[in-house]
């Protein structure tokens, strides 16, 4: 019986390799369009969420910094937070220009 199943699947098997047409290349025009189709909106959904989430993190950190106690106030300066969140704005906003230049976009 393992013998007579092991045959089917086998013949099953070579019949479909037999009939299937076998690619040996890499179409990468399909695969970058492919990429791109969803990498698009999530590029033009970075481009605006952005600055709008710096603006909102800028403001929640600056009511937080102003509801500080003065001493807590002068170890934790408002300029190094508001830097820290426009460096990470800056480098988030430039990903597509990296991509760009890398070449990994049209």
């Amino acid at each position: 019986m393992k013998r007579k199943l092991a045959l089917l699947w086998g013949s099953i098997l070579c019949f479909l390799f037999s009939i299937m047409p076998v690619n040996a290349g890499f179409d990468t025009g399909t695969a970058q369009s492919t990429i791109n189709s969803y990498l698009d909106p999530l590029r033009q959904f970075l481009l605006w969420f952005v600055p709008v989430a710096f603006v909102v993190s800028a403001l929640i950190s600056g009511s937080k910094w102003f509801f500080m106690d003065e001493q807590e106030r002068e170890q934790k300066p408002i300029t190094k937070t508001l830097t820290k969140l426009a460096i990470a704005a800056v480098v988030i906003w430039s990903v597509p220009i990296i991509a760009t230049i890398l070449g990994l976009t049209a």
